[in-house]
């Protein structure tokens, strides 16, 4: 297996953005400003690896800057990003001298993996059909890829960690799949004030 290493610049945040996510950011610190500043310039990626609790955690998404969005005139910005790819942290310095900021030395997590697992599949099928109201066959959902997936389903951010942690992502996407088909059901059952009684 051919693992290639990158180094790229970190900006440690409490989220996990999975490949085709987006959100805003608003940059204030000097080190984030410069790192944004340079990003944006180059045309680069840059690395935000889960933090939490006071510590930089090992996985983490690679983001791009789609757009700055708003600059202030004291240098703070509005940027709007967006999740390319996922990693593990194999190294990481708080600061790479000269710059201000850090980087961490990555090693790309496979984000084409297909849905194979066939009770996922089932439960997909059924969670598109049941609760999305979408017809979605077995022949598209074997070729939906599991973070995508993972991204449509408004995970927290420590369920999406996990999932980038997981040996077996596709199992535990499963638990979640079922979990929220099973929510769902609950609560259409009590807004229908159980009728079969």
């Amino acid at each position: 297996m051919n693992t290639h290493h990158l180094t790229i610049p970190m900006f440690p945040l409490n989220m996990v953005l999975l490949p085709g996510e987006t959100t805003k950011l608003h940059i204030f610190e000097e080190r984030y400003k410069q790192l944004v500043n340079e990003c944006f310039e180059n045309d680069a990626s840059f690395g935000i690896p889960f933090f939490e609790k006071g510590k930089v955690l090992t996985y983490g998404s690679e983001v791009k800057i789609k757009r700055i969005l708003k600059k202030y005139a004291n240098g703070e910005m509005d940027i709007l990003i967006e999740g390319v790819g996922v990693f593990k942290m194999l190294e990481y310095s708080r600061k790479l001298t000269p710059k201000l900021y850090g980087a961490g030395v990555i090693e790309p997590i496979n984000n084409n993996q297909k849905i194979a697992l066939n009770a996922l599949q089932d439960a997909l099928v059924n969670y598109y059909g049941n609760i999305q109201n979408k017809f979605v066959d077995y022949e598209t959902v074997s070729q939906m890829r599991v973070y995508n997936v993972a991204a449509t389903l408004q995970l927290t951010h420590q369920e999406k960690y996990q999932l980038l942690c997981s040996k077996n992502p596709q199992f535990l996407l499963l638990n979640q799949v079922k979990f929220i088909t099973h929510v769902i059901n609950v609560e259409q059952l009590l807004r229908d004030g159980f009728i079969n009684n």
